[in-house]
């Protein structure tokens, strides 16, 4: 090769490089992207949370409701739950994820609103308490 030919070939491996870093920022960061904060209560027998597509009520310490991290009113919710569950018919399981500070009352609008709109079972998102072990009771 002589000083007066060029090389033209494409080094793709610096694109590579910077494509492979912000994938991995962006499976790191992905998770975190909630909407809303919720504290879960605690509980010694605790089922991991499924993997499956479902949906999930959320309701944050202030008592505003989240349909799969959308802010919803509460005198739009069962209406929303109603849109979504049209989309999936014979689907009739929910998640609920409330603040353990909510009230008791806003939990059960929320279960309310879900019943109206066909929801049939409910599952509650709950964190593990990490010095018992299962079956073991908390003292």
């Amino acid at each position: 090769m002589s000083e007066a030919e060029v090389n033209a070939d494409i080094n793709v491996t610096p694109m590579v490089d910077v494509m492979l870093v912000l994938l991995i920022i962006f499976m790191v960061v992905t998770p975190v992207l909630t909407q809303y904060e919720a504290t879960p209560p605690t509980a010694v027998n605790v089922m991991p949370e499924p993997d499956e597509d479902v949906i999930t009520l959320g309701i944050d310490v202030q008592g505003q409701f989240y349909v799969e991290d959308e802010h919803v009113p509460a005198n739009r919710l069962q209406a929303t739950l109603r849109q979504v569950y049209e989309r999936r018919p014979g689907d009739h399981l929910m998640f609920l994820r409330a603040d353990r500070g909510v009230g008791y009352n806003v939990v059960l609008d929320g279960i309310d609103a879900a019943r109206g709109a066909g929801v049939r079972t409910i599952g509650a998102i709950i964190e593990p308490i990490e010095s018992a072990s299962p079956g073991q009771e908390e003292e």
